[in-house]
């Protein structure tokens, strides 16, 4: 029946279509007359009836017996469009606050390929309203420099910590300077730290990259920390003087060396066994350059 296709998608019934489309054709009826030409049973049609006429769908005009008149098809649609209207406005805003309270809660986010997790620190960058605390390569810094130029712009504090050669006005940069140090890692690690609350951090390895995006507490302050500790050691470094406008990797590596025997750091309490045992396996066949 064409009523019910029409009307049952804006919360009619099937009976309630018949009732309704029955009487704006007819005009005035009464119920018994709404039964028989309608196709509602007699049992059911009075609680249809008075359904329609508590919505203010129906007029009931009192008499022996009771007529009824329908609500003009324009006023009808009208009515309805604005109740959707009105329940779509509603319906966004508590999703809306669904959607923002879900940002507040931890998540651990992986993410496959480098182009996408490049992007995914961009889209970090560009949220960030207060301070950005990077740990990255000459690379990865490259292709980050407009977000972080756009970002220092904003007046969002900017820190970067790097072994290789960066430079970037008005960011506070802690830079080795050295001009091999892809010698002394297995892998290229990034870590970003947005506004104290988010963190991205992950290897780059081509397309079998994986990097990790949270806002889980523990992680993101792990990363800061880690970021954090490795500006101490660095700033430990340049006021013993021991840092050069151009480092190598073997010379990084002496100074190391030198540094661990002197504070007493044994070779098992290293932070990192996988990069110290790079580095200590590669350490004799690299010349100073």
């Amino acid at each position: 029946m064409k009523e019910n296709e029409y009307l049952e998608p804006l919360g009619f019934s099937q009976n309630e279509a018949k009732v309704y489309t029955t009487l704006l054709k007819h005009k005035m009826l009464n119920g018994y007359e709404i039964a028989k030409l309608s196709g509602v049973s007699r049992s059911l049609v009075y609680d249809v009836i008075n359904r329609l006429v508590g919505r203010g769908i129906l007029f009931r005009l009192e008499g022996e017996p009771n007529y009824y008149k329908p609500l003009e098809y324009r006023e009808l649609t009208e009515r309805i469009r604005r109740e959707n209207e009105s329940n779509m406005s509603r319906a966004e805003k508590y999703l809306e606050s669904l959607a923002c309270g879900e940002e507040n809660h931890d998540y651990v986010l992986n993410i496959m390929g480098v182009d996408k997790s490049v992007k995914k620190a961009v889209e970090l960058i560009e949220a960030a309203e207060e301070e950005i605390s990077l740990s990255l390569w000459r690379m990865e810094f490259d292709l980050l420099r407009d977000a972080l130029e756009k970002a220092l712009e904003r007046g969002v504090k900017v820190y970067l910590f790097t072994f290789e050669e960066v430079e970037l006005d008005g960011a506070v940069v802690f830079s080795y300077r050295i001009c091999d140090a892809q010698k002394l890692f297995p892998y290229r690690r990034m870590t970003l730290v947005a506004d104290g609350v988010q963190c991205l951090t992950g290897e780059n390895s081509g397309e079998r990259s994986i990097f990790t995006c949270t806002r889980n507490h523990a992680i993101v302050s792990l990363a800061t920390d880690e970021i954090v500790l490795n500006i101490f050691w660095y700033k430990y470094m340049e006021k013993r003087g021991l840092l050069c406008q151009r480092n190598t990797s073997g010379k990084f590596l002496r100074t190391l060396a030198a540094l661990a025997q002197e504070l007493d750091i044994s070779d098992d309490m290293t932070k990192n066994f996988i990069v110290y045992d790079y580095q200590r396996r590669g350490g004799n066949e690299r010349e100073e350059r």
